[in-house]
């Protein structure tokens, strides 16, 4: 898993996948109670640790754990952790998302930007509701259908690289059928997409395929990002980033 070109390539970049701190922000703001003191968070998937430190800043008195399964992200959290004085309140851990070391019930927030379809959003929903406490909630941003209709050359595209991708009606849907309630959400502007995650992959695309020449895979892997966004351009009303908030009944 370590040796994934994919984490190569997401190395290069700030983020590793669409959002900022203002929608972070906007989606935390979709929690109606957020803990007062001594609240706990888990950001899972955290990457670099860039929502990680808007998390930080926006509930001042929660502990927060940061887990991934690179290590090389974590190390990136971990300076930012000490350069922004989180020492001690924030904390990382390296741990798959779909197996984590912790009890259930330990968690106020599960917070998870970009990454619930990797497990499959369905899994990711199930499995981690059982990690949160009674009234906690559950972020998760990620890559939705907006129509039930999409265009051939995004259907076709996402069929093979992401078929398992679905609606937002179907994560609504499936959010209930895990027994949560639905808080609330929102869709990421499409030029959020291009300023925090298109454009910066762009600008590595030539320095990637350079660094990757021999490894057949990553090459593989540039070559679909590169398409992808090229679909995004002409394709944003069909499809995008969509962040959901729910929340674990008392």
């Amino acid at each position: 898993m370590e040796n994934n070109p994919i984490f190569t390539i997401f190395e290069s970049v700030p983020r590793q996948g669409a959002g900022d701190d203002e929608h972070t922000e906007k989606a935390f703001s979709l929690i109606a109670e957020p803990p007062e003191e001594g609240g706990e968070i888990l950001d899972v998937g955290c990457g670099k640790g860039v929502q990680t430190m808007a998390l930080a800043h926006l509930c001042p008195s929660c502990g927060i754990i940061a887990t991934d399964i690179h290590q090389p992200f974590l190390d990136a959290v971990d300076e930012k952790i000490a350069a922004e004085g989180f020492s001690g309140r924030v904390k990382t851990v390296r741990a798959s998302m779909d197996d984590l070391p912790f009890g259930e019930e330990s968690f106020d927030i599960i917070w998870a930007e970009g990454c619930a379809s990797i497990i499959g959003i369905e899994n990711a929903v199930r499995y981690w509701k059982k990690l949160l406490k009674p009234g906690g909630h559950i972020m998760i941003s990620d890559i939705f259908w907006f129509t039930g209709t999409p265009s051939d050359e995004p259907r076709e595209f996402f069929a093979e690289h992401h078929p398992a991708m679905i609606t937002e009606d179907g994560g609504f849907e499936l959010i209930r059928n895990a027994g949560l309630e639905l808080v609330g959400s929102f869709r990421l502007p499409s030029r959020v997409w291009e300023d925090s995650f298109y454009g910066p992959l762009r600008k590595k695309f030539g320095e990637l395929e350079e660094e990757c020449a021999d490894d057949e895979v990553a090459l593989m892997i540039i070559e679909g990002l590169k398409k992808q966004t090229e679909i995004f351009e002409k394709y944003p009303d069909e499809f995008g980033n969509t962040y959901m908030v729910m929340r674990k009944p008392l």
